[in-house]
């Protein structure tokens, strides 16, 4: 795919179908955004359903933009692992010549699809900053090591704790995610939820702290989260104690540079909403005014409660700083963590000085 083939397969195939709500790269990506390029209204959404909120593209400098959509998407080819386009094998399996595309030209713009899907309503403003943003990621991982790290015993849990960083799937928030796990002094060993953070080599873009499958051997957890709960305290034990163990981790990996956190991406929501109204337009029984209250509700809850682990890790800590909160210069949280940092939970000073002396002792942590 030559550089010319990107950029017309994304100004006249992508931008026409964002119009609609409905990008076909051999999945169908409901996508909508409106295009302005140098002040001059390119192109703009029509006949989407109400409540999807439309984000506009505003692209000020065409050369420069064009050059890292480019970049982006050979690096993209060139970084993530082959099962994340394994799609394109089954092309030719069930389309034959039906698919009205090429291949070239279905992966390039499955790759752009995902790009936007992950960028917020201030990226679509900014989209060069953006894309910036995305290339230095994939250069950046949070650890500097491929390997599992043994991070160090927690008094306070009595478990060891391990760490490691692996390439995300292409649809996911970051190129890298980190992964971690307890484990117990009987053993058993507790996964904790996924941290889905960027590193832009100027700040940490964190998206989620995601759960993941329950334990396989189906041993019942509660008991090695009560004993978590033994190194928190009890003004923190508003949600479960994994996932405020996984932040605390997060913060403490990334004290070194700004940690800004994003709890809300406009093309997952859109996808959402034009997903209700497409399936309403199916089945008539289907309420679409209930399913869209009902994900505006989910919306809010998982926005809130995302919101809240750092909260509440702020009311019983000093050193932990919100520079600016969601709505005062953006939709975002943004924190920095000071070297005196010291918290009321036993469990989160014990995770400070574990990364505090793994970044001292190892030139592989950030940048």
């Amino acid at each position: 795919m030559n550089n010319t083939d990107i950029l017309e397969i994304f100004y006249n195939k992508i931008i026409p179908e964002a119009q609609k709500g409905r990008i076909d790269c051999y999945y169908i990506m409901n996508i909508a955004f409106n295009v302005i390029i140098n002040n001059t209204e390119i192109s703009r959404c029509e006949n989407l359903p109400n409540g999807v909120l439309i984000p506009t593209l505003k692209i000020t400098d065409k050369n420069t933009f064009d050059s890292l959509l480019i970049e982006y998407v050979k690096k993209a080819l060139e970084f993530y692992r082959l099962e994340d386009f394994s799609f394109i094998d089954d092309i030719d399996l069930n389309y034959g010549e039906e698919l009205n595309m090429t291949k070239s030209e279905c992966l390039t713009k499955y790759i752009i699809c995902t790009l936007f899907a992950n960028a917020s309503i201030e990226d679509f403003t900014n989209p060069i900053s953006f894309i910036e943003s995305r290339l230095e990621m994939f250069d950046n991982p949070i650890l500097r090591t491929e390997e599992e790290i043994d991070f160090g015993y927690i008094e306070s849990i009595k478990a060891r704790l391990y760490i490691s960083e692996e390439i995300s799937p292409i649809k996911s928030e970051t190129p890298y995610r980190i992964k971690c796990y307890l484990q117990f002094d009987d053993g058993f060993k507790l996964t904790l939820p996924e941290i889905y953070i960027g590193n832009t080599n100027t700040k940490y873009k964190l998206y989620g702290i995601q759960k993941t499958s329950k334990n396989q051997n189906e041993i019942d957890e509660r008991p090695y989260l009560k004993q978590i709960r033994k190194g928190l305290i009890a003004k923190i034990n508003g949600a479960p104690e994994h996932y405020f163990l996984a932040t605390m981790i997060c913060l403490s990996l990334c004290s070194d540079k700004e940690i800004e956190v994003i709890p809300f991406l406009i093309e997952r929501w859109n996808a959402k909403r034009i997903a209700i109204y497409n399936k309403a337009k199916i089945y008539k029984d289907f309420s679409i005014e209930e399913k869209e209250e009902e994900q505006e509700q989910l919306q809010g809850n998982i926005t809130d409660i995302f919101l809240r682990y750092f909260k509440k890790l702020k009311d019983v800590s000093t050193g932990m700083i919100f520079q600016a909160v969601p709505y005062e210069i953006d939709g975002n949280l943004h924190i920095s963590m000071n070297r005196d940092f010291e918290s009321r939970s036993i469990a989160f000073n014990e995770l400070f000085r574990l990364a505090d002396e793994y970044k001292n002792n190892k030139n592989n942590l950030g940048r």
